[in-house]
């Protein structure tokens, strides 16, 4: 039973939606500055391996880092379509339409594949870093899992 003195937190309010859309644009920011930097590429990776694991296997240690690093994308990837539909929602208010939550789908997988192109785009231009079309398809597959789990969780 629910309290009616109580008051009720909207959970759509302002200061949540303004949370969702800094998380939004902080997101890809984060990647342009990840972009630039060394500690971000994979031979950071590789070196922080070898330390932790120094009897590994050469190409035992590549897998682990290619397997981290794809792991990565995709999570990473997921959190943001996920930040990104929670701020598109934050423009409407209960109850939705089928049609709107797939319209917030939408825009949020577009603009999530594109900050990866996008990301991908800018690794290609630093000495240390390589975008790889493979990447994209990784962070893809990321954004689509976390859209379908989001469009199942309201049926």
């Amino acid at each position: 039973m629910k309290d009616a003195s109580r008051p009720r937190i909207d959970r759509y309010s302002w200061p949540l939606a303004a949370l969702w859309w800094l998380l939004a644009v902080a997101y890809p920011v984060l990647l342009i500055v990840a972009a630039s930097r060394p500690e971000f590429g994979a031979e950071f990776t590789r070196m922080l391996i070898e330390r932790l694991m120094p009897g590994l296997a050469s190409r035992h240690v590549h897998m682990l880092v290619v397997a981290i690093r794809k792991s990565a994308h995709f999570l990473g990837y997921s959190l943001f379509a996920t930040i990104l539909v929670n701020a598109f929602l934050s423009f409407s208010r209960p109850p939705r339409s089928r049609r709107t939550l797939a319209i917030v789908c939408a825009a949020a997988a577009i603009a999530a594949v594109g900050v990866a192109a996008m990301d991908e785009q800018i690794q290609l231009t630093a000495a240390f870093r390589s975008g790889s079309r493979q990447d994209v398809l990784v962070d893809s597959l990321g954004v689509l899992t976390a859209l379908v789990v989001r469009i199942r969780r309201v049926e």
